[in-house]
């Protein structure tokens, strides 16, 4: 295997796996509609791209294998292989395949333990089997290419008669106008300096006087106090203010100074307070501190500081070779851009050079856009530099930019404008080239011909990858004529280039900016360029005329005179296009998940900080600290809303894995089933979406299996062959509901209860009392099944446990309807983030416990009486319907708190998947926006606990799940 280059991996991943999302759902339509082409040619091109993209990396398995899959679908798209079963099985395969070394690369393991050589080989075998066994396809194809080949003829003699062409070309040079610059700059300098003493000797005086005046004192309340630690210090300073009395005031002496005045101070407040001084001072240490200054030479203190002198540097422009920006410095500088040479210099004392020069390249890319850096990024990474020069266009000017460059341990910025000017000049080249080439070069130059030139990122790292894209978006809205580099380059993924060139026309119904729309909807895409069909004519019209003699010298003058006259139009409007695109265009980047997940905690923070000073300001009734609270409340919530956007992810991210699932599930079964996806594009929160995965996964299977009958069977009931499974998302209000849909069996309410008592799950007297949904409800305790026998698919009694104890950890809830013949239908309804939820505070003695807003129904303030007891459980008329109510000391085994001494007890309804139910509670605190965290260790698995959440003041609060209430 070749070498791996594992800095691009991510990146490889993450597209692979779209591409291969994208074969999956393209072999499903494939399978219903063999004869559609388009899907053929989608597939090829994934398979392509994976081919290209894995050739970049190195991982030469996965290259192998794709490419042996193009070749297939290439006699596939050729109509000389059918698209059989068989065929679709195999392409699936090789769908596996990658998903699995896709999932080892992730772990880190290139070398793949899936056996790819006889993947490889089962495909050369099928290939092997359709094409000898399609004798007459084949026989026609040949037909078809001797007529080919006999209407090729010329051009093929063409192709053997080579001409030495000279071409004129017209090409736009960029020079500077003066190739040196001198320019003074400000440089930052550190000097050693001695700071004489006598600098401090009037400020010193005044403390030394304030202390003089303090000892007298002191000395007074010492004998009063008979306070021996007192009485030393005062004997102990007395001592030290003569020993200075004679001796210049060195910066040692005035720190001694600022020591005694801070002392004194202490001493001051403790007898006030009635302290003992022995806790105070530190005599030992005050004779050392004292000591220490006076031993400090006479010649004052040496002090480094930073010295700003002006010097003249000469700055040479020519270190930058514009051959290949002429265009693009024209069109900018046009377009009111100003041209700088930027010169940093970072000091010698810098011990992280280049990476301090780095920052500077990030700042820049703020203020402008970089033309030539010297060195490059890339080269700063790798190496250690002191100087940066930066070739820079941008629209502030020299003083801004110089400000924004002032960095820690930079010497110096040289801001430095620079002219330009630009010559068109012409060259004459020589090539060889055939009879063909030059009716190529013909069609490329047709009057209904774009030239457009894309130019990527420079951080693109696959630029192959990206090339072809392009050209893929292209082929929707244009026929592709020709490429620079030619198509085969980028397709072997050998393009290497920050520039490629595309001739394209226009399909009907599209316009120029159509090309510029689809390109920009790719990323890492820095610039997209477009010359007119117009302006290909002229040069085509050009070429002719020198071919003619001069005696048609008329015929020759009527053109150009058109010219003169279609130069203002069709010039004009290319050059303002780019201009105004570019302020509209947008990128799109790949962020890691982890970032998201960090960003949202931190958010979380700025929610739990908000509440606490929201508690500080109502406790002191700061007025003004209220309000900047509620202007911070108004940016935490629009970034908090922000963030969550950013986290949420359309449910086609689940749904998709799903099409592929039932098809296989369906196949090994034996059944006949139509899988039909609605709302896709509702969106959840990321955490949310990656955990019901395994719950819908579980319900499809369980409608699959248990749900849709037989083809044989559907036709004897009278039902269509085909069995139709459902998956819904659809939004209300702050929930998504997704609804899993069968028009199978149903459930047998019956086969439920016969079940459930052999098992032991419940009693006959139980059940003759339950209704035929709490029966049908019961397929959500942990080991019940009605499957006769163990498969692959079901029979575990483990599907439906999982799927209510998943559901209702997030804070959702499951609801199954049923009728029997007819169908089932499961209705999941799901929070639509975890992340940061509003939620109800309530009290139970000393601790606070909150329960998600979205699952509280109401507050009610009733007497004792009302509660009554109804067949042993306790329950109270709400909105004539009867509640079940709980005290929530008991729900959480905490009986032996007292029950609230007030006459009215509080009850808050709540909604759950079993129907309502009141929780009576000491008191209600509010609702409040509340940061979820997970519970972990021996938390983690207490029944009614879902999480905890810090509150402002920094307690913490449990959020409870009534689910099992």
């Amino acid at each position: 295997m070749s070498e791996v280059a594992m800095e691009y991996l991510d990146l490889f991943i993450s597209e692979a796996e779209e591409h291969i999302q994208n074969i999956n759902e393209c072999l499903l339509e494939l399978e219903k509609d063999p004869n559609n082409l388009e899907l053929i040619n989608q597939i090829f091109r994934s398979a392509h791209t994976i081919k290209g993209a894995a050739r970049t990396v190195g991982l030469a398995h996965v290259s192998d294998l794709t490419h042996h899959m193009e070749d297939i679908l290439d006699y596939i798209r050729n109509g000389q292989i059918p698209v059989t079963e068989e065929i679709i099985d195999l392409l699936f395969k090789c769908m596996d395949a990658l998903e699995q070394i896709l999932e080892e690369v992730k772990e880190g393991i290139v070398e793949t333990e899936v056996d790819v050589q006889s993947i490889i080989e089962e495909i050369e075998r099928l290939k092997k089997k359709y094409l000898e066994g399609k004798v007459e396809v084949k026989e026609e194809k040949k037909e078809e290419k001797k007529e080919e080949e006999k209407k090729e003829e010329p051009k093929e003699e063409k192709k053997k008669e080579e001409k030495v062409v000279k071409k004129v070309i017209k090409k736009l040079i960029a020079k500077f106008k003066n190739p040196k610059s001198k320019v003074k700059v400000k440089k930052v300098t550190k000097e050693k300096i001695e700071i004489s003493a006598e600098v401090y000797d009037e400020e010193i005086d005044e403390k030394i006087e304030t202390i003089k005046k303090s000892i007298t004192v002191f000395e007074s309340l010492a004998s009063a106090l008979n306070d021996n630690t007192l009485k030393e210090f005062v004997e102990i300073v007395k001592d030290y203010l003569k020993k200075i009395e004679e001796r210049d005031l060195t910066g040692k002496i005035r720190e001694a100074i600022d020591y005694l005045t801070s002392t004194i101070e202490k001493i001051t407040s403790a007898i006030e307070e009635g302290k003992s001084l022995e806790e105070i001072i530190n005599l030992e240490e005050l004779k050392n501190k004292l000591e220490d200054s006076l031993k400090e030479e006479e010649g004052g203190e040496v002090k480094e500081i930073e010295k700003i002198v002006e010097e003249e540097i000469e700055i040479d422009h020519e270190i930058f070779d514009l051959s290949e920006y002429a265009e693009l410095l024209k069109e900018k500088l046009e377009s009111g851009y100003k041209l700088y040479h930027i010169r940093v210099k970072v000091e010698d004392a810098c011990e992280l050079k280049s990476a301090r020069l780095a920052i500077v390249l990030t700042r820049l890319k703020n203020l402008g856009e970089i033309v030539i850096s010297k060195p490059t990024e890339g080269e700063l990474k790798e190496k250690s530099f002191d100087v940066l020069d930066v070739l820079f266009l941008s629209e502030k000017d020299a003083e801004e930019i110089e400000k924004e460059l002032r960095l820690p341990e930079i010497e110096y910025v040289a801001v430095v404008p620079v002219e330009v000017e630009f010559e068109e000049v012409e060259e004459v080249i020589e090539e060889k080239v055939t009879v063909e080439k030059e009716e190529e070069e013909e069609e490329v130059l047709d009057e209904d011909v774009y030239k457009v030139e894309v130019i990527l990122d420079d951080e693109c790292l696959l630029r192959a990858v990206r090339a072809y894209m392009v050209i893929k978006e292209l082929q929707e809205i244009a026929e592709i004529v020709k490429t620079k580099p030619p198509l085969e380059v980028i397709q072997e993924g050998t393009f290497n280039d920050l520039r490629f060139t595309i001739y394209l026309k226009l399909k009907e119904g599209y316009e120029e900016d159509d090309i510029r729309e689809k390109i920009k909807s790719i990323p890492e895409i820095k610039d997209v360029i477009i010359e007119k069909p117009g302006e290909k004519a002229e040069t085509k019209e050009e070429k002719k005329e020198e071919k003619k003699e001069e005696k048609v010298e008329e015929k020759k003058e009527e053109p150009k005179e058109e010219k003169k006259e279609e130069k203002p139009v069709q010039k004009q409007p290319p050059k303002a296009q780019p201009k105004k695109e570019e302020k509209k265009s947008s990128q799109t980047i790949r962020i890691n998940i982890e970032k998201l997940d960090k960003l949202m905690n931190l958010v979380g923070e700025l929610v739990i900080t908000r509440a606490n000073f929201a508690q500080i300001a109502n406790k002191y009734q700061i007025k003004e600290l209220q309000n900047a609270i509620n202007r911070l409340s108004m940016l935490i919530n629009e970034l908090q809303e922000e963030v969550m956007a950013m986290r949420m992810m359309p449910v086609a991210y689940v749904f998709n894995r799903f099409p592929r699932m039932v098809r296989d599930l369906a196949k090994a079964l034996g059944k006949e089933v139509e899988f039909i996806m609605e709302g896709t594009d509702i969106e959840l929160d990321r955490t949310v979406l990656d955990e019901i995965f395994e719950p819908l996964v579980h319900l499809i299977r369980n409608a699959l299996d248990h749900g849709i009958e037989p083809p044989e069977e559907r036709e004897k009931l009278g039902k269509p062959r085909k069995g139709t499974l459902k998956l819904i998302a659809k939004r209300e209000r702050d929930h998504v509901i997704i609804i899993v849909e069968d028009d199978g069996r149903g459930i047998d309410p019956e086969k439920i209860k016969k079940k459930a008592i052999e098992r032991g799950l419940i009693t006959p007297e139980e059940a003759e009392k339950m209704s035929d949904h709490e029966i049908i409800n019961l397929i959500f305790l942990p080991g019940f099944s009605t499957a006769e026998k163990v498969s692959d698919v079901s029979g575990r009694g483990v599907g439906m446990d999982v799927v209510k104890t998943k559901i209702e950890s997030l804070g959702g809830s499951v609801v199954v309807y049923s009728e029997k013949g007819k169908g089932t239908r499961v209705v999941l309804k799901l929070p639509l983030t975890m992340a940061i939820i509003t939620a109800l505070l309530m009290s139970l003695g000393d601790q606070i416990y909150a329960i998600p807003i979205t699952s509280v129904l109401d507050v009610i303030r009733i007497r004792p009486e009302d509660i009554k007891n109804i067949e042993g459980m306790k329950a109270v008329l709400y909105r004539d319907e009867i509640v079940p109510v709980i005290k929530l000391k008991d729900f959480l085994g905490m009986s032996h708190l007292p029950d609230k001494e007030d006459e009215d007890i509080i009850v808050v309804i709540v909604e759950r998947s079993d129907g309502k139910l009141g929780v009576i509670v000491d008191d209600v605190i509010g609702r409040d926006d509340i940061v979820v965290k997970s519970l972990t260790g021996i938390l983690k698995n207490i029944p009614g606990l879902a999480g905890a959440t810090i509150l402002g003041d920094g307690r913490v609060a449990l959020i409870l799940d009534l689910s099992n209430a």
